[in-house]
């Protein structure tokens, strides 16, 4: 019983400074530079197509800050409404997006810093026939202070790209 008692101790005053080493919890993604890479998009933003105003988007840090979530509202109606969530994955190596809508539809994406204040998101869809459409959703933050969100689309492996999108968020105020 002795023994058993001493080795515990023993155990116990190893792990205590391991332990206290260890950043608390809710440090781990506040102070880790690859969870603050698209920390631009934070905030709250009116969505322009040109002239004309299409959403407002809200960014949010949750999670102990390790989650961006996004919430926006479309101003077309249909399911223009939806929530995403944004994280670094330090097992994978790079960010994951999760969009739903208020009308059931899904999409993740997977992707990565392309260089400060430029993050880029890519997908596949299949389109039947054994055709895919390969998509690039980019976040870029322009010396305005604003962001620009562009979505290019391809079906020939990336040979050439439409734009599907291209939007301006200007910062509310």
């Amino acid at each position: 019983m002795r023994a058993t008692a001493s080795l515990a101790l023993f155990a116990a005053l190893l792990a205590s400074p391991l332990a206290a080493q260890a950043p608390p919890k809710a440090e781990i993604c506040r102070n880790d530079a690859r969870y603050r890479a698209q920390d631009f998009t934070l905030g709250n933003w009116d969505v322009f197509s040109g002239t004309t105003k299409t959403a407002e988007v809200s960014m949010t840090l949750i999670l102990n800050d390790c989650v961006i979530e996004e919430r926006w509202t479309g101003y077309r109606g249909g399911d223009d409404n939806g929530i995403g969530l944004f994280n670094f994955s330090p097992l994978l190596g790079n960010w994951g997006y999760y969009w739903a809508t208020d009308a059931g539809t899904t999409t993740s994406f997977r992707g990565g810093l392309i260089r400060p204040g430029e993050m880029r998101y890519v997908t596949e869809r299949p389109l039947g026939g054994g055709k895919v459409r390969l998509r690039h959703w980019t976040l870029s933050a322009n010396p305005d202070g604003s962001i620009r969100e562009l979505s290019v689309g391809s079906e020939d492996g990336g040979q050439t790209w439409s734009t599907e999108y291209d939007l301006k968020w200007v910062r509310r105020r």
